[in-house]
């Protein structure tokens, strides 16, 4: 293995559920959307506040060898995102890499 490449892409979404009348509500349709996200293999995590009725923010991770694959991967996340019962306040996307070589 000469060289190693690394490239991570992170999406972190302001999301809106402005219906929610409970945090149960918002959770419920979180857990919809981080379970779709899941099964294609995208980490992900709640970040910010917890306790907020009708937002959530939320960080979607991939990694992968190709710049082109990771592209792709975070594409099909936002369709995803948008294709969820949330409305997109803000959706921030953030790409980068790291080359290394094995040395003996």
């Amino acid at each position: 293995m000469d060289d190693v490449r690394v490239h991570t892409g992170t999406l972190i979404a302001d999301l809106v559920l402005p219906g929610a009348a409970s945090l149960k509500e918002r959770r419920r349709a979180l857990r919809s959307l981080v379970q779709r996200l899941h099964n294609l293999h995208f980490a992900t995590a709640q970040v910010g506040p917890v306790d907020l009725r009708q937002r959530v923010f939320l960080a979607i991770v991939d990694v992968s060898g190709q710049t082109a694959q990771l592209r792709e991967r975070l594409d099909e996340a936002e369709r995803l995102v948008y294709d969820s019962e949330f409305e997109v306040a803000a959706l921030h996307r953030e790409a980068g890499g790291w080359t290394g070589s094995s040395s003996p």
